[in-house]
Formats: structure tokens, sequence, C-alpha cells
């Protein structure tokens, strides 16, 4: 039966990276055109993978239009692909990330969601700063990423 780390180790070999692979705490990082990171975390106990991206900042006005457009989207996962948007909150950013059962994976099924999830954090990173363009932002005005039919889902 493959491990989980062996996929780490192979997605590492074909792009590149031949020393890849989790450290000791399990999670590896990984940098795609300068301005996407992904931190990959494997919980092995629960058989748990987890990508997650650091996908903006948290603005210092509107806040409140601002989390709500983040929750509408969050909902039931229809405009994140079934990802999750979050806030860290120590480091004032906007995170999205991804969790999956990692037992019945093969590895190009690994390297799909993957790359499905460094797609949809780039979107995601290209909303934000959309809305953050939105100088006056009240309920009447259609939002950046009020309309479903505006995504590509992965």
């Amino acid at each position: 039966m493959v491990e989980f780390v062996d996929f780490i180790a192979a997605y590492g070999k074909e792009v590149g990276l031949p020393d890849l692979r989790l450290n000791e705490d399990n999670l590896c990082s990984l940098n795609f055109d300068s301005k996407i990171n992904v931190d990959i975390v494997f919980r092995k106990e629960q058989d748990q993978c987890i990508f997650a991206s650091k996908i903006g900042e948290i603005p210092l006005e509107n806040k409140e239009t601002f989390f709500k457009e983040l929750l509408k989207a969050n909902a039931f996962g229809i405009e994140t692909a079934g990802a999750s948007l979050g806030i860290d909150e120590e480091n004032n950013s906007v995170v999205f990330s991804y969790i999956f059962i990692t037992q019945s994976f093969v590895y190009e099924l690994f390297k799909t969601v993957l790359n499905n999830f460094v797609d949809l954090v780039e979107k995601w990173m290209q909303k934000l700063e959309d809305l953050e363009k939105v100088n006056d932002l009240t309920m009447d005005n259609e939002m950046p990423f009020s309309n479903p039919a505006n995504f590509i889902h992965a």
C-alpha cells in the first residue's frame, strides 16, 4: 500500500524538488509562481491531509461587509468548490483551505486535487483584491463574487 508521504516525495521529484518531504511535524510548504504558498499538513492519526494558503488581508475598513461576503461565499462550499474560507486573526489574513481523507487516494488524484487547489487559490486571491477595490460597499451593490455563475469549479 502506498503511503501518503510517498505522494509528497513523488510530486517533489516530478516538479524538480527531489528532496521534498514532510518535516517532523508532518508538514511542508510549496510555492507556485512566487505568489502562491501552499502549506500541506498530514494528520496521520486521522488519515487526513490539509492544504492551506493565505489568500489576502482582512481590510481595515468595511470589515462587516467583507466578512458577510466571505460567509456568503463559504456557505455550503458551493462557491469554494468544497474548500473553506477562514481567517488567521493573528496575522490579519484570509486563509483558503481544503481537507480530505487520504486513505483511498492514488498519486494522480493527489496531483489533481493539489493543482485544483492552487487554481482556486489564485482565483480567490483575485476575488479578494476585487472586493477590496470596491469602495462603496452597500447591500444594494452586486459584490464581485455574489453570483455563483462567475465561478469555475474544479
